[in-house]
């Protein structure tokens, strides 16, 4: 195709899509569009070809539910702060550390700061007993994993849902949401919407692991599965 081709034109039901997605996000207080709202636009559309294809693997009600659920969680709704300079969105977040039978409260303070290049720039600082962990990433799965790298060497564990050995969240999480919201894997079965979690709710023990053990767990669930639709990197 010549590079100065023109773009294809949306189609009528591509603009009906987009602006349903428009008023779901308006609804739940919003201000940017995530795979979530568009999900919901294809619903809100009516009987089309997509939603042909997603009533082969879903229950479309059970499916709009679900959605529903992941849009008023916590994580997907954490409040945005301003930053002094006007800049982007801030929260803290307390966190427990666990080694062994020792637990220490501690927090978890990120700022989105902008866009540097193709990608979204976080940074991420650990308040706890020992000298503040500061890091920066591309989203902040990404900004808790080098946490939990420089915490592990100890022997503590940050006890959230996204340091668990069978959570890991799908591309469209950590590009539409930050990151602040993961998948809980069992290998074998394909990921479903209503195993998203939050990445920083507070998760047993128990369910911890380091961080290699979990990619290593990601990288099986993905065979597994055979790389269906869904799949996390």
């Amino acid at each position: 195709m010549p590079d100065d081709a023109a773009p294809p034109r949306p189609t009528p039901r591509y603009r009906n899509v987009l602006r349903h997605a428009e008023d779901q996000a308006s609804r739940h207080g919003h201000h940017r569009l995530g795979v979530e709202h568009l999900l919901l636009g294809i619903l809100d559309d009516g009987e089309s070809v997509a939603t042909g294809v997603l009533a082969k693997y879903v229950d479309l009600p059970e499916l709009r539910k679900a959605v529903e659920r992941v849009l008023a969680s916590e994580g997907y709704n954490r409040p945005a702060q301003a930053e002094p300079d006007g800049g982007g969105r801030s929260a803290s977040t307390p966190v427990t550390l666990v080694r062994g039978d020792e637990r220490q409260q501690a927090v978890i303070h990120w700022a989105w700061q902008g866009r540097s290049g193709p990608s979204d720039l976080y940074r991420a600082q650990l308040d706890w007993s020992g000298e503040p962990i500061d890091v920066g990433a591309g989203d902040m799965f990404d900004a808790l994993v080098r946490i939990r790298e420089q915490l592990e060497p100890q022997g503590w564990f940050v006890a959230v849902q996204g340091s668990r050995l069978d959570a890991f969240p799908s591309a469209m999480q950590r590009e539409m949401a930050g990151g602040l919201n993961v998948y809980v894997m069992r290998v074998g079965e394909p990921i479903r919407l209503g195993d998203a979690v939050e990445t920083f709710a507070e998760a047993d023990p128990g369910l911890l692991a380091t961080v290699a053990a979990q990619h290593q767990h990601a990288a099986k669930w993905q065979r597994s599965v055979q790389g269906g639709v869904g799949s996390p990197r």
